[in-house]
């Protein structure tokens, strides 16, 4: 899948919203969508000037 522009990632991102992983190792989060939320505003606070990387912060839960 070729993701085009942001409200098609925001769309992917909210699809997951609900889904429970397979428990893997370390059990991984239990919300996706709330996983990479957080994390995205994490890494906002903490690196406000590197943008990509509270991209793939948010983006995380995608390839699973």
């Amino acid at each position: 899948m070729e993701l085009r522009s942001v409200e098609e990632l925001m769309d992917l991102l909210y699809a997951c919203r609900g889904e429970r992983p397979a428990a893997g190792p370390g059990g991984g989060p239990r919300d996706p969508h709330g996983h990479a939320l957080r994390t995205a505003a994490l890494l906002r606070r903490r690196r406000p000037a590197d943008k990509e990387l509270q991209v793939a912060g948010l983006v995380s839960p995608v390839g699973r």
